[in-house]
């Protein structure tokens, strides 16, 4: 792990309250794997005094910089939204664990608005996977998706764009061609793939998303109910990444 003030490359708004910041950071960039996250301490100030966790989007080693995908849900967003070219920033990372790579498997990756953040490396990384990704209406990221899935579907809930509906409907339709599956997003799709998958047998991979205090497992605040009774994993240092027979994902 590794603390780094980094330089801001660019901060382009994607969507509506949607933001894509690619950030120079060569060590943490050197190290990092698909399914990792950083802190990123948003201000100079103590208010907001916490980091903020967020998946990392895009690793590019030549250039020793990582992107991050990131919505705007409060000060800290707002504030991160802000960042100009050269500003720097305080980077904590790599952090967790990350998606198991099985380049031998029939894969898919499938996940849900802002959620696709982790995902874009993992496909890039799997090269052969199909990637299933939603949207509640504008679409983003698809581009970039594009270059490394084996097969792309874009669903957007209003029909905007792509096919009308949820990945999910998909999924289950094509599920017995997989023998992985990974995904990130709301926790009701989670959830929904989590079922398809164990209902077919079918080996299944979360990266969960929880508020997080400290990111180095000390505070607790983002713990997680797991199948044994009574006990809890820490998503920043036991995860994000799960086997979904690990965890319960409420609703």
């Amino acid at each position: 792990m590794y603390v780094e003030d980094c330089q801001v490359i660019s901060n382009l708004k994607v969507s509506e309250d949607i933001f894509k910041i690619e950030i120079h950071c060569p060590d943490i960039c050197a190290t990092a794997e698909a399914g990792q996250f950083v802190h990123v301490k948003v201000s100079d100030s103590y208010d907001p005094l916490l980091r903020r966790p967020l998946s990392i989007n895009n690793i590019d080693i030549q250039s020793g910089n990582i992107t991050l995908l990131y919505k705007i849900l409060g000060k800290g967003t707002q504030l991160l939204s802000e960042k100009k070219h050269d500003d720097l920033i305080s980077i904590m990372g790599p952090l967790g664990n990350g998606f198991p790579l099985h380049n031998d498997k029939k894969t898919a990756i499938i996940g849900g608005g802002v959620g696709i953040a982790p995902l874009l490396e993992l496909s890039k990384r799997l090269k052969t996977s199909d990637v299933y990704i939603g949207f509640k209406d504008s679409i983003y990221l698809v581009d970039e998706f594009s270059k490394y899935a084996k097969i792309l579907n874009i669903f957007t809930e209003d029909g905007s764009a792509g096919m009308i509906g949820f990945p999910t409907q998909l999924l289950e339709k094509n599920i017995e061609q997989y023998d992985i599956v990974y995904t990130c997003g709301p926790k009701a799709m989670m959830k929904s793939v989590k079922d398809i998958c164990e209902n077919n047998g079918v080996q299944c991979y979360i990266s969960m998303e929880e508020n997080m205090g400290c990111g180095i497992g000390a505070c607790l605040t983002c713990s997680c109910k797991t199948i044994s009774e009574g006990k809890y994993k820490r998503v920043c240092v036991d995860g994000p990444v799960f086997n979904s027979k690990e965890v319960i994902l409420d609703d």
